[in-house]
């Protein structure tokens, strides 16, 4: 079995996309929960959901043409294009 060593980190979450972000709104008490806006829930009992907000990149929202290049955005799904981010994050954060 070989050994691993985690050196750096990166997250994407419904808080924030980035580490300093997401442990400074951690910190102020936010909550990455809110009103489900991906598809239609008006049929669920709950309409709250803690959703990765996406926009330009700006605020720390998801912005997934920072990580991947568009034609492979669409053959993949959201959490491998989450964790793709991630891992780029903390590629980066390891120096």
């Amino acid at each position: 079995m070989r050994r691993v060593v985690v050196t750096g980190l990166g997250i994407v979450s419904p808080l924030a996309t980035g580490i300093e972000e997401t442990w400074s709104r951690l910190l102020q008490g936010q909550s990455g929960a809110g009103t489900i806006t991906r598809f239609d829930a008006s049929d669920l009992p709950c309409r709250i959901a803690c959703e990765v907000k996406r926009g330009d990149g700006s605020d720390a929202t998801f912005n997934p043409e920072q990580w991947m290049d568009h034609k492979d955005l669409r053959r993949y799904d959201d959490f491998i294009i989450y964790a793709m981010a991630a891992a780029k994050q903390a590629m980066t954060d390891s120096g």
